[in-house]
This record gives C-alpha cells, structure tokens and sequence, in this order.
C-alpha cells in the first residue's frame, strides 16, 4: 500500500510540475526548451504520443530558427521514443547544407529545393564542426551523437582524466577552468549554446588538460572517441575542421595560463591569436644562440628546452628548464640587447612564435604585461648573479634570454 501512495504522491508532483511548465511556455512562447522540458514530464508520466508531440514542436520551432544544434539533440529524444523516423537526421541536415538553396527559395522568383518546413528570413549559425560537410556526412554525425543532462554544479570533464569524448552544448553554459602549481583556480572560458569542447585530449591521446562544469541546467551532445573515429575515418573533413579549432584552442589555452598573457582578456587573447605562428624544433637543436639579435618571443606548445650559457672555463651552465607553457626570448626584445643565453630542445618541441613587432605593439597596449617583463629583469639579474639552475616554479625562468 506505501508504494501505491508513493507512487501516486510522485505522480501528483509531476502533473503539477507539467502544469507550471505549461504555464511557463505560454508566458515564454520563445523559449523552446520548455516544450523539451514538457516532453520530458509527459515520457515520465507514461503519455507517450503527448511526449513526442511537444518534442516535435520545439525541433520545429529550432529549425525553423536556425537553432541546429538543439534541433539535433530534440531529434535524439524523438528518435529514442520512435525509432522509425530514422530519416529525421536527414532531413535536418538537408536543411543545414542546402541552407543557401533554402533561401533562394524564400526570395520573390527564387526556385530552391522544396520543404515541408518554410523559412522567414531565417539566420542559420555558422559552425566550424558541421559547416563544411556535405548532407550524408553531417547526418551520420547526427546519428552517432548521446544526449546527456547536467545540473548545474556538476562536473562534465575533470582535469588529468583520459578524455574519451568530444562535447556540443545544444542547452545551458559551462566554464572552463584549470589550476595553477598552488590549486588557484584559473578561468579560461565561458562556453554556451553552440560551443564544444574535448577536442584536446581526442588529437593527442593525452588527459584532460582542463576542468568543466555546468554554470546551470546544461544539455550537451556527446561523440564517443570509438563513434568518432568512425566518422572521420568515413569523412576526412570532420579532423581537418577539429584539428584547426584544436590549434586555436591550445594557443588560447597556452595564454590564459601564461603569467606573462594572464591580465589579458578573452577577447584580447583572441585578436592576439592570428599573429602567432606554429614551429617545430627537434631534439637538441639549438633555437636561439647566444649573442644573437632577439627577434621572436617563444611559447613552448609542447616538449622541453634547456636555457643554458657559458662559464667562465668554458663549460655549459644550465639556467633553467623550460616546459610546456613556458616562454623564453622576451628581454631581449625589450632591452634590444643581444641574447644574453642559449636554448635547445632537450626532446622534440612544438614552439608558438611571436614576431619582435607584434610583440612590441603588444606590449604597447597592455601596462600590465610591461610591470610583470621589469618584475622578470629585476629577477633575471638575480638569476645571473647567482648563476644557479632550474626555476621550476620561480617567474623568473622566464625571463632569462
């Protein structure tokens, strides 16, 4: 009997929750994901055709917006209640490819391609993931994507896990942070509707480099590292689209942790990103050669340097180790002075290169950066007075070339 009534009571609460979503979605008659939301108490309480009939609507009123990521996640539970509507991914994605020939259509004397749903003057998102690929390969995307739900405070991705999964927010916002040697939090990014994330730890193999957590209630479309390879290995152009995101994202990565780039704004980082460019260095090059003009900054994207000069008997004297995310070749372009030490790498070693005159603007725009190059001289002096070794966790082994 205490079941019966616990089950009824758990029924209550459910029809009375329908009822101020409802109540909601009419106030809100722009806000879709309440119908989603509706969908979701119908299924609960068993009313099946009630479920798929609001999700049916909102993937019509995000299509119909241009809203395709969460036209594709509504699709997802519309597929899970009636998997014979196996072309719905189809037809979406004929939608998102053919959008130009859609909108020739909607033009007076226009002869697009034809379709049940009709378009007014519709403002179809540009993304980098799907915008390139033809119908077919954006439908198998389509096809291989899970719909996950996240409350808000929840942890999607933590840092130093194996990163099997790449991420699309079709709801809801996520920050992007890490934690610095002392367990400082480090902001990197805000991500919303649209956005994925993931990607870094899919090229590389490597752990998450960063942690994520849903800012509020957050839907995320999910592809498996297995489903994938899958796609890519059938269509090329979904790595070549990721992998150049891949890029954009580590170099924006490299500087929001970066102590000499951290007083610069998301969008700051932005803009600074184009003058970057990308170098590879094999084990035990010599980079930069002491005595030379400075004529870059360096960061290190990935591998290890050694920062090293003379003694006065002529032997080598190691002045620091420098890791990924450090950089190197900033004093000398500050004082103009010859490069007063040598760097090589001790493994193979990916380098983002910053011209003397971008870095000179650079430094031009931002004081702050200005106040922390003085704070790295003061200490580089220091350094070479002592003339001692590695400063793992000390700024100034940044500051000694």
């Amino acid at each position: 009997m205490s079941k019966i009534i616990g089950k009824l009571f758990a029924q209550g609460k459910l029809e009375k929750d329908l009822a101020e979503l409802r109540r909601k979605a009419a106030q809100e008659p722009n806000n879709y994901y309440l119908l989603v939301k509706i969908g979701d108490l119908l299924e609960k309480l068993g009313r099946r055709q009630e479920a798929l009939e609001s999700y049916r609507r909102a993937s019509e009123k995000y299509t119909q917006k241009g809203f395709l990521v969460q036209a594709i996640a509504v699709n997802k539970l519309i597929l899970r209640l009636d998997p014979a509507q196996v072309e719905i991914h189809d037809r979406l994605a004929q939608l998102y490819t053919q959008r130009d020939l859609f909108a020739e259509e909607e033009r007076p004397g226009g002869k697009g391609v034809d379709h049940p749903i009709k378009f007014e003057q519709i403002n179809w998102p540009f993304i980098p993931l799907f915008a390139d690929l033809r119908q077919e390969e954006l439908a198998r995307v389509m096809e291989k994507m899970v719909v996950k739900h996240f409350p808000a405070g929840a942890l999607i991705c933590r840092e130093g896990e194996p990163g099997e999964e790449i991420f699309i927010i079709s709801h809801g916002q996520v920050e992007v942070f890490r934690q610095d040697n002392q367990g400082n939090k480090i902001h990197l990014a805000f991500l919303q509707e649209g956005d994925f994330f993931g990607e870094f730890a899919f090229f590389t193999n490597a752990r998450r480099k960063a942690n994520v957590i849903a800012k509020e209630d957050t839907q995320i479309l999910e592809l498996s590292k297995e489903a994938m390879e899958e796609v890519i290995k059938e269509f090329p152009a979904v790595a070549r689209v990721l992998l150049k995101f891949y890029k954009e994202r580590v170099l924006d990565t490299l500087l929001a942790t970066s102590q000499l780039f951290r007083s610069l704004t998301p969008e700051e980082r932005r803009q600074l990103l184009p003058k970057f460019t990308l170098e590879e260095s094999p084990a035990g090059k010599i980079i930069l050669e002491e005595g030379a003009p400075g004529d870059a900054l360096f960061i290190i994207k990935k591998g290890s340097v050694e920062v090293f000069t003379r003694d006065p008997k002529g032997g080598t004297l190691t002045l620091a180790i420098l890791r990924e995310g450090d950089f190197f070749g900033e004093i000398s372009l500050i004082t103009g002075r010859p490069r007063n030490a040598s760097v090589r790498g001790l493994q193979d070693t990916e380098l983002l290169k910053l011209s003397k005159d971008d870095f000179t603007n650079m430094v031009e725009k931002h004081p702050k950066i200005k106040e922390y190059l003085r704070e790295i001289m003061l200490l580089r002096l220091e350094d070479k007075l002592r003339a001692q070794g590695v400063f793992q966790e000390s700024p100034g082994k940044e500051g000694l070339i």
